[in-house]
């Protein structure tokens, strides 16, 4: 992971496990209050495709419209498509989050690079869920936001995050808030990746 916006939230979603799965109910939007423009929820329903169940003002500035109720996958290309509902089917069942990097076409005919953190969730029923960030690494980015909207985007890279490690019972209680999120001061490794601060 790359951005800093992307490590907050990877290490607020590490802090909210305890002996089960991260529930949807004890995600904090206090906590999470200087990332929200640019997070979003994602309904992963065996039923149906996923859907946009709350967009960040960045990410609704970057399409022009807000993504809430909006199918996830219509973003993308067929090809993308197919492998996105794979993996997301993948993350839940592992528990574990993906990153993946985006390549962005602006209406302008710009290109931005944005990193995509996904990480899963489960719902009082059981139900499937995940937090999402979209933070942009690169490209142009046009401050004319009709020019700069995005018109298509491409996966570049996606890779599997460890599964969220557990933490002892009485360390810490399922339904507690591990507080603000801060992004990370040093460096530090989780299996074959490496969380860093752009401090």
């Amino acid at each position: 992971m790359k951005h800093e916006i992307s490590t907050a939230l990877y290490d607020y979603w590490l802090g909210c496990h305890t002996d089960e799965a991260v529930r949807a109910g004890g995600i904090s939007a206090v906590a999470l209050a200087p990332l929200l423009p640019d997070l979003f929820l994602l309904d992963l329903s065996p039923l149906g495709e996923p859907r946009f169940r709350f967009c960040g003002a960045a990410i609704a500035t970057r399409y022009g419209r807000d993504l809430t109720d909006e199918s996830f996958l219509a973003l993308w290309s067929p090809e993308d498509r197919r492998a996105l509902d794979r993996d997301l089917r993948l993350m839940s069942m592992r528990s574990g989050g993906m990153v993946a990097g985006v390549m962005g076409e602006t209406m302008g005919g710009g290109f931005v690079s944005f990193e995509m953190l996904l990480l899963p969730l489960i719902g009082q029923h059981g139900g499937a869920g995940a937090i999402g960030s979209l933070a942009r690494i690169g490209g142009h980015d046009d401050s004319n936001r009709i020019r700069g909207r995005i018109v298509a985007q491409f996966l570049r890279s996606t890779r599997f995050l460890p599964r969220g490690a557990a933490k002892p019972a009485g360390e810490r209680p399922a339904t507690a808030d591990p507080g603000p999120v801060m992004a990370a001061k040093t460096p530090r490794r989780y299996g074959h990746l490496t969380l860093v601060s752009s401090d």
